[in-house]
């Protein structure tokens, strides 16, 4: 098994603005898996609000492949899966070793996960906080893209002139995405039965992920579904979200890749809760490995290879409003 990896940059089209701050770019890790003829992909995309960066990424995955006794692609599950830490190093091998294992069993990923549903769920593009003008730019490239339902990111700031906004320009389905950025629950009560007078279709993390207990208040009160994304990084923090949240935004970066975030979306299935499959704002390597997945999801946000100007790969796309799993190829130096 030989493993390369490779520092990178994506830049976006448009500065990204969401509650948290604003940035121009992303720091990834590629990492290429070498085994049986084969080549595995394998992202690790790295947004400044996480703890981990690119050496450390680079170290953690150098001194693992030391470690791993045995050279079989089983070994190196074994190995990987009990790690919690350095998850998105840790996403990054795990999608790889997937990708591989699917090609040596020239079966997919889905097909090695048992995931028998074949359709793919409707895709959203996020529109982060803009301007005006920019946000007509912005749906003028997603309709050009064939998305059907737009994700938009409100900071607690003239919240309703945007989605007014958004409204004077397109008349698809939206949904909100929050990001922390409101205060207290009736902040929330308030804007949310707002929203649903728009026909919102959902709201992603409205408070901090510490009110919990406040989130319930809004969960009980409020008639649109709410969904958890900083609340919900890992399959032990389900259980303790279904009386705060409808359903949960897994990405591959939080949890540590394809496996865990399959185990999540059978766990959130348990307590009847939904799932939105997202992204990191990663590129066409890091939302193909997520797509395997899509199947068993409701909704999927991975926009992230449409957002950014300079994706060396090219994989799962969006057609006529939905996922489409194509094969992931190098179109370019990394």
């Amino acid at each position: 098994m030989k493993l390369s990896l490779y520092p990178y940059q994506l830049q976006f089209k448009f500065p990204f603005r969401i509650a948290h701050g604003v940035r121009t770019h992303t720091d990834v890790v590629y990492l290429k898996l070498e085994h049986q003829g084969y080549t595995g992909w394998g992202e690790a995309t790295l947004p400044p609000y996480l703890p981990e960066t690119q050496t450390s990424v680079i170290e953690f995955l150098t001194e693992f492949s030391k470690d791993v006794l045995f050279n079989s692609i089983d070994d190196w599950f074994g190995e990987l899966q009990p790690v919690n830490t350095n998850l998105s190093a840790k996403a990054a091998l795990d999608m790889a070793l997937w990708s591989l294992k699917s090609q040596i069993e020239n079966k997919t990923i889905g097909e090695l996960l048992g995931i028998e549903k074949k359709e793919f769920p409707i895709g959203t593009y996020t529109i982060g906080v803009s301007s005006l003008d920019e946000m007509e730019t912005k749906i003028d490239e997603a309709n050009k893209a064939e998305f059907n339902i737009f994700k938009i990111k409100l900071n607690g700031e003239n919240d309703e002139e945007v989605v007014r906004h958004f409204r004077s320009l397109s008349d698809k389905p939206f949904a909100v995405d929050v990001n922390q950025g409101w205060n207290d629950w009736e902040e929330a009560r308030n804007k949310i039965q707002w929203l649903n007078e728009e026909k919102c279709l959902l709201v992603e993390q409205p408070l901090p992920k510490k009110n919990n207990k406040e989130m319930s208040l809004v969960k009980r009160d409020c008639p649109l579904p709410i969904y958890a994304d900083e609340s919900c990084q890992r399959i032990s923090d389900i259980e303790h979200l279904r009386d705060s949240f409808d359903g949960i935004n897994i990405k591959l970066m939080k949890c540590g890749g394809i496996t865990e975030a399959h185990q999540m979306i059978l766990e959130a299935r348990k307590w009847d809760m939904k799932v939105l499959i997202g992204c990191m704002s990663e590129s066409s390597v890091g939302c193909t490995a997520a797509a395997q997945l899509t199947p068993l999801a409701d909704y999927a946000d991975l926009d992230g290879p449409y957002l950014i100007s300079n994706d060396p790969f090219s994989g799962m796309k969006i057609q006529e409003g939905r996922v489409v799993l194509n094969p992931l190829v190098q179109v370019g130096k990394v």
